[in-house]
């Protein structure tokens, strides 16, 4: 017996693009988008990154989006809906997800610790992180989300996105339109926007650009079949995914176009990540023309982008406690934060005093590593087990886009033998290289 239905909230139209483009755009989107682009051969990043938007990270969204839609249910949920047998690959994905959100919001907090030091003056990062400071600026982040997601769908998720993602994009074009006026800016926007072809030989800049791709839109979470569930039936979803795609995609963009102007007007190393952005942007930002105004825009950009992932990654983790053990949301919210509060202890004090460490790396990277790793495990299995085993066509796909072209039996293809295939590729390399990139 398919569980049981529950009454659901549903989007507004504009809410739920805002609170899924808001889900997308993270910190992979204006710190770690830049940085790949300037550690794989600059604007040669560019072109294998669209082609792994278009070709994996657009399939694999309308699959969540539509999947979530028809069985209105949490990932638990529609997997039992849609086979009882997979249902345990459903869990995955939320203790993935909830796993990553509890070092995640330590670097969010780190960045709500630098947008206040914007106005009271820049601490070294050595000693921000050899402080008590990151554990702090972590319990205030955690609870902004838990209350924003305590508000429900409505009140919270959609009433944040709607407030919070038109301010991000002002900030971001504001910032890039300085940003380009720089003294240096065109070189920095050479090497940007001017490809060097040779890097396409190299297979792991293709692999590093779908990695980017996934990481990006949040595809494989299992988020978007809980923000798909809250859907209206007449929803266009390959309308939604391809407006999702494109604003995720340019304001990732737009970020390069901030960050590459200052590096190289300023000298600095474009393959940097956390030391580009929390040691040496501060120091430019304290020399250079209207550096405070600029910092505090950046840094609450930063924030910004941090906050609205992290409520989608705790509304995925909410939204199975409520549908499976019919939880009110605010005990699910708040059984949920107590038990990321514990977990995400060791990485706000993995730098503090003499450190807390495992396997002979501070906790947080050991975090980031092992979980990024899980994390394409999870997507793998997780695109399996709604495609194999739910035997009609992708949902609506076909009625969806690009009929002419058959789209949808394109699709199918990569949904069910190449992006598995590629999932478990990037797990193995991400396994036997450690974690690490």
């Amino acid at each position: 017996m398919p569980a049981k239905m529950i009454a659901r909230e549903h989007w507004s139209k504009i809410g739920f693009l805002m609170a899924a483009i808001g889900s997308a755009v993270g910190l992979g989107n204006i710190w770690r988008f830049p940085y790949m682009v300037g550690s794989n051969g600059g604007g040669a990043f560019l072109i294998p990154y669209l082609i792994a938007v278009i070709a994996f990270g657009i399939p694999l969204m309308m699959m969540e989006l539509d999947a979530g839609r028809r069985f209105k249910g949490s990932v638990v949920t529609t997997l039992k809906q849609i086979n009882r047998k997979v249902w345990p690959l459903g869990v995955l994905a939320p203790i993935v997800s909830l796993s990553i959100l509890s070092y995640y919001l330590v670097i969010s907090g780190w960045t709500l610790g630098y947008f206040v030091f914007s106005i009271t003056g820049y601490m070294e990062f050595s000693e921000f992180t050899n402080s008590l400071l990151p554990f702090f600026y972590f319990v205030i982040t955690l609870a902004i989300t838990a209350y924003i997601v305590s508000k429900g769908v409505k009140r919270g998720i959609e009433t944040a996105s709607m407030i919070l993602m038109p301010i991000l994009f002002i900030v971001l074009v504001a910032l890039a339109v300085y940003a380009l006026y720089l003294p240096g800016a065109a070189e920095g926007l050479a090497f940007y926007l001017t490809p060097d072809f040779s890097y396409l030989t190299d297979p792991n800049i293709w692999l590093m650009s779908i990695s980017q791709a996934f990481f990006s839109l949040s595809v494989g979470y299992g988020i978007l079949i809980t923000y798909g569930s809250h859907l209206s039936k007449n929803t266009r979803i390959g309308r939604s995914v391809l407006g999702i795609a494109g604003a995720d995609t340019l304001i990732a963009f737009i970020g390069g176009l901030i960050v590459f102007p200052i590096v190289f007007s300023f000298g600095l190393n474009p393959a940097e990540g956390t030391e580009l952005s929390f040691i040496a942007l501060p120091k430019v930002f304290s020399i250079m023309p209207f550096g405070m105004l600029i910092g505090f825009l950046f840094f609450f950009l930063l924030f910004t982008a941090a906050l609205t992932s992290s409520i989608s990654m705790l509304e995925l983790g909410a939204a199975n406690f409520i549908d499976e053990l019919k939880w009110s949301r605010r005990k699910a919210v708040a059984f949920l934060s107590a038990i990321i509060f514990v977990v995400g202890i060791p990485s706000a004090l993995s730098f503090y005093g003499s450190g807390v460490s495992f396997m002979g790396e501070p906790f947080i990277d050991f975090m980031d590593n092992s979980l990024g790793t899980l994390l394409m495990l999870s997507s793998a299995l997780l695109c399996i087990a709604v495609i194999w085993f739910f035997r009609p066509a992708v949902f609506d796909v076909r009625n969806r886009i690009l009929q002419k072209i058959r789209a949808s039996s394109i699709m199918i293809f990569l949904l069910k033998y190449v992006i598995p295939i590629i999932l478990f590729i990037l797990f193995v390399i991400e396994l036997l290289s450690g974690g690490g990139n």
